[in-house]
């Protein structure tokens, strides 16, 4: 499986040099729906290119095998579960442009609670869009899920089905900040959104590794006990805990990241 990309040229000068973001790894629990602009912008030059990275090639090996549902379809729909500054996004989509040249629109959904991540995720997507052969049309959801109960309010966002729906680092929030109480966020999350992925889209879960001191359990085993309550498929997955993924840009070479990701089925 490819795990080891170049951020391309244009994505690096960017967010680097026009957006001044910065490279700044932290290392400890990933919560970002409160961070302000400059924090979010130390995310954008540390954790982007990791997400590009991931969905990239997770989604580039996916398809080259399995892409025969995509291969005919003109349209495609997307929603991005916390989508943050769009990482995830713009990776799949240079991948969708790639792969599939009978592709003429796609319509992505983008859902996050922090307005500046939503914001720099704006700038960088309309720039891509100029460099696609695939017509984008992109819809900002600003909405904060405190609990499991505000789930409900995704249905006025979610009207529709969808192709592909995504969620990269962002259940591990709940978990954190205990917004789900003793229920195990990653099964809520994904039984609600396996109702509205069409009957041949899949959807990708992927998680950081770390272990959990607040809900003393490792996330990718949350993930897992969580996908199995919902009894879904899981089509592809990660071999053993976890999967390392390197990114090469301006500020750093073969930046690692190891990340746990499961793509799903109805």
């Amino acid at each position: 499986m490819t795990n080891s990309i170049q951020l391309p040229e244009w994505l690096d000068d960017l967010i680097y040099n026009q957006m001044q973001s910065k490279y700044c790894p932290s290392y400890s629990d990933m919560t970002n729906i409160d961070d302000d602009r400059e924090k979010t912008l130390n995310y954008l030059g540390t954790y982007f290119p990791r997400s590009y990275a991931e969905s990239y090639c997770i989604f580039t090996d996916y398809f080259k095998a399995n892409g025969s549902n995509f291969a005919n379809k003109d349209e495609v729909s997307i929603f991005d579960f916390g989508s943050g500054t769009g990482g995830e996004i713009i990776g799949l989509l240079t991948v969708l442009d790639e792969q599939f040249p009978n592709l003429k629109n796609v319509r992505v959904v983008a859902l996050d609670g922090n307005q500046h991540a939503l914001n720099v995720y704006d700038k960088i997507i309309n720039e891509l869009s100029k460099r696609l052969n695939v017509i984008v049309t992109n819809h900002d959801a600003a909405v904060i899920i405190d609990d499991f109960y505000d789930l409900s309010i995704l249905n006025s966002v979610m009207k529709d089905s969808y192709d592909i729906i995504i969620s990269f680092k962002a259940i591990c929030e709940f978990v954190t900040k205990q917004q789900f109480e003793q229920h195990n966020p990653y099964e809520h999350i994904i039984n609600f959104m396996l109702k509205k992925l069409k009957k041949d889209g899949v959807m990708l879960i992927e998680d950081v590794t770390t272990y959990s001191d607040t809900s003393q359990e490792w996330l990718p085993l949350m993930m897992d006990k969580g996908l199995l309550n919902a009894k879904c498929i899981v089509a592809k997955q990660n071999e053993g805990y976890n999967q390392v993924f390197y990114i090469s840009h301006s500020h750093k070479t073969c930046d690692k990241s190891k990340v746990a990701w499961r793509l799903v089925k109805n």
